[in-house]
């Protein structure tokens, strides 16, 4: 069952709270650090890098320079604000070098805090790590079950589990189905056999049941396939009106693109990870195409009072877009997570 947002909070400020007081050690009294320490990865290249790439890094190295500019954080120990020294490095999508990088942040580079790497499959490898040597690790868009039902008590996420990335979209759907403004009965898949985007596949299924669509094909692709022709001519011999893909976006991009090739055409077609590719996406499969397809992007319990800073943030990293940057949102609240629970 996912846990409300202030329960995650609540747990992540317990154990900020004993990482920040282990650092004292028993014996002697605690004494102001210079800075707090916070280290991050993040897929500024390999395959996960049409998802976050420069920009991914570049928010996150931005809202460390806002915070600094705004004096800091307020740590009640200390009864003073201290400056944040945040150093997030490329993963390349490998959940192995991200480990090593984690590894090297807790014990030769002593950060107080890890932010976890932006994905299902690097954070579930990564998390390891933050039990292992204690330090708390706060999840951004990493939202698989995987990651959080291994009885781990170092880490916490904020974003909306994995299984209810697509619910909004079929409430959506049910609404015009009701409405009788679209006739839609049957829905195939094709699924990207990796944590998260098999996750994000399951619960579309169930998902799709609930409002009355049969699922007539759920078709489940190897890890970073990118040739889909045989599903494709699958999904032209079943006519389903609904064509559903969940995939990382690399590999979605091919998938859409040999679709139009090939001459597939359903009446609604979805690709859940359409919008957190932004740019990159339209760019990559064309305006004319991507206005054809429906997506979906991260969800973010935001406040009246951070939503400006939140726009000011992409404003600082050059988003012209604001809304093409479907992670942003998620990352900025595990980012001011790490803030208000120090401060609080």
């Amino acid at each position: 069952m996912k846990k409300p947002l202030w329960y995650c909070l609540a747990v992540l400020s317990v154990i900020v709270s004993l990482a920040v007081a282990g650092c004292a050690g028993p014996a002697t009294p605690a004494k102001p650090a210079r800075t707090i320490k916070i280290g991050a990865t993040i897929a500024v290249t390999g395959v996960q890098s049409a998802e976050w790439g420069p920009m991914g890094k570049k928010f996150t190295d931005e809202w460390a320079k806002m915070v600094n500019e705004q004096g800091g954080i307020s740590v009640k120990e200390f009864n003073a604000k201290l400056p944040v020294e945040l150093t997030i490095l490329d993963d390349g999508s490998n959940p192995d070098r991200a480990v090593e990088l984690y590894e090297k942040f807790g014990s030769v580079d002593k950060v107080d805090i890890f932010l976890a790497p932006a994905s299902s499959p690097i954070f579930i490898r990564a998390s390891t790590v933050a039990e292992k040597l204690g330090i708390p690790m706060i999840g951004a868009e990493g939202n698989s079950p995987t990651v959080f039902s291994r009885g781990l008590k170092w880490i916490v996420g904020v974003d909306r589990i994995a299984p209810l990335w697509s619910e909004l979209y079929f409430q959506m759907l049910k609404k015009q189905i009701d409405a009788k403004t679209v006739d839609l009965k049957t829905i195939a898949m094709v699924v990207e056999d990796t944590p998260h985007t098999k996750d994000i596949g399951d619960g579309a299924q169930e998902l799709a049941k609930g409002i009355g669509l049969n699922v007539v094909n759920v078709d489940i692709v190897p890890a970073n396939t990118k040739d889909f022709a045989a599903s494709i001519g699958k999904l032209k011999s079943l006519n389903a009106d609904v064509v559903y893909v969940s995939a990382w976006i690399a590999n979605a991009t091919a998938f859409v693109k040999q679709a139009a090739e090939l001459g597939l055409d359903p009446k609604e077609f979805h690709v859940a990870h359409a919008t957190i590719g932004g740019p990159s996406f339209i760019k990559d499969v064309g305006e004319k195409l991507a206005e054809k397809i429906t997506s979906e992007s991260h969800e973010a319990p935001f406040t009246k009072g951070n939503v400006k800073l939140f726009r000011d943030l992409q404003k600082r990293a050059g988003m012209e877009d604001p809304m093409a940057y479907g992670w942003s949102s998620v990352r900025f609240i595990a980012l001011e997570a790490i803030r208000n629970t120090i401060e609080n």
